[in-house]
């Protein structure tokens, strides 16, 4: 029997305050441009998601990374530790680049496709081109964090976001509101800001990882085997599937709602920013789980695999519930902290009721498909995933918030409705005990 060293909740809590620096460092621009101008924010939320694409392709390398080191520190394998470090540090550099040629080769078309208004494309280019086309940092320091979780060491990307946090906020201060006696350059300066913050991010983490994991760079890129990248991707390539089909039914469904008008596209961007804080604590219990998930897995304690992922889902519904209902109770409040433009704030208000639906919802998918991939069932999720949110999420998407002119509500009510059937499917799957028969190692 594996001997868990640390809790669930000394993983899980450093986890949740490194997903809250990280929610936000990726929203600051967000928060900051909303006092400078609600246009600006349109136009980096109008964009937000194609962006977020770069999250998508590059952690399915790090989700297979994390669940096969997971698997080889529980079986006590240093050697093929390293040769995984090796591989998931090469491909997403790699990844990393070619993503970034694409967007900045291709920033226009992109924009245009997703349907951003011609006024808004010529606020945030210079933005989309920057922290698109340098994504490259990004992708050193999303490996790097899931190399040391996957040891259950969380505690060190979480400093490291505390400074990534603290000199963004400087950025953007300096540029948007002329702090230092630095030029206002407004969204330009705010894409400015996260390159430089995201740079100094990926040489810390990379200097803290190589440090704890005694990886020395030159020697041991030299364990680099194809044999790894084979292993990573098997396991990587099916929830990017599942992760890449959510991302492009986001991407369809912010083409529906960039056709609404500004107010409902900075209305959705605020949204989505408060959706992001409310959903923090069931991604942390979900990767903390994921860890425990993949350690006992790998040492054969399969059974407490099962009771860990149902007392975390417990945890996190009821977490995800009452977080939604006071967020709910306060939202008016919590518009007042993003904008004074009262059509933005009554756009939002009607949405409020159902962020509940849609975050109870989503625990059972973060919590739930986490512990499916630790043990090694990637499959069916990847299966069950097309099949709904392409075939629930964008069309009801379409038919509500589109055909039948509820705008903001019908997409929510379709999201929402996305979210409870996958979840169900996947605490069904979770309960056959099916993926018992799977692993890695």
């Amino acid at each position: 029997m594996l001997e868990q060293k640390k809790s669930l909740f000394s993983i899980t809590i450093p986890i949740f305050l490194e997903l809250l620096l990280v929610t936000v460092v990726g929203n600051i621009d967000t928060i900051m441009l909303g006092r400078f101008s609600d246009k600006a924010v349109g136009a980096v939320g109008g964009m937000s998601q194609v962006l977020l694409i770069q999250n998508t392709i590059l952690s399915f390398i790090c989700l297979g990374t994390t669940i096969l080191m997971s698997q080889y520190v529980g079986a006590k394998n240093h050697k093929s530790t390293k040769e995984v470090i090796a591989a998931s540090l090469v491909m997403n550099v790699v990844i990393g680049t070619v993503l970034g040629l694409i967007y900045l080769v291709a920033w226009e078309w992109i924009l245009v496709k997703i349907k951003l208004p011609l006024s808004l494309r010529e606020i945030g280019m210079n933005y989309f081109k920057l922290v698109g086309g340098l994504c490259i940092f990004q992708a050193i320091s999303l490996t790097n964090g899931a190399i040391l979780k996957s040891y259950g060491n969380t505690k060190p990307m979480l400093f490291v976001n505390v400074g990534v946090n603290l000199l963004n906020i400087l950025g953007n201060g300096m540029f948007i509101f002329g702090w230092l006696g630095a030029p206002i350059l407004g969204v330009t300066g705010v894409g400015l800001s996260t390159v430089f913050s995201r740079f100094i991010g990926a040489i810390i983490s990379l200097l803290v990882m190589t440090n704890y994991c005694k990886f020395k760079i030159v020697e041991d890129l030299k364990k680099f085997t194809y044999e790894k990248v084979k292993q990573i991707l098997s396991i990587g390539i099916p929830t990017a599937g599942e992760h890449l089909t959510w991302s492009l039914t986001q991407v369809i469904i912010l083409a529906m709602v960039n056709t609404m008008g500004t107010i409902e596209i900075t209305a959705r961007t605020y949204l989505a920013l408060i959706s992001s804080f409310i959903m923090i604590f069931s991604i942390a219990l979900g990767h903390g789980t994921a860890i425990q998930v993949g350690q006992l897995v790998g040492a054969g304690d399969k059974d407490r695999a099962y009771n860990q992922c149902m007392k975390s889902l417990t945890l996190s519904f009821i977490a995800a519930a009452l977080v939604s209902v006071i967020v709910y109770f306060l939202r008016f409040q919590i518009m007042e902290l993003f904008t004074k433009d009262m059509e933005v704030v009554k756009a939002t208000a009607k949405v409020f009721p159902w962020l509940i639906f849609i975050e109870t919802g989503r625990t059972f998918n973060i919590v739930v498909i986490n512990a499916l991939h630790a043990a090694g069932d990637i499959k069916f999720p990847m299966i069950m995933g097309c099949i709904v949110m392409l075939g629930v999420a964008a069309p009801l998407s379409w038919l509500l918030g589109i055909r039948m002119e509820w705008a903001l509500v019908g997409v929510w009510i379709a999201n929402g409705t996305d979210e409870w059937i996958r979840g169900f499917a996947m605490l069904w799957r979770w309960k056959t005990k099916k993926w018992m028969a799977k692993g890695f190692v």
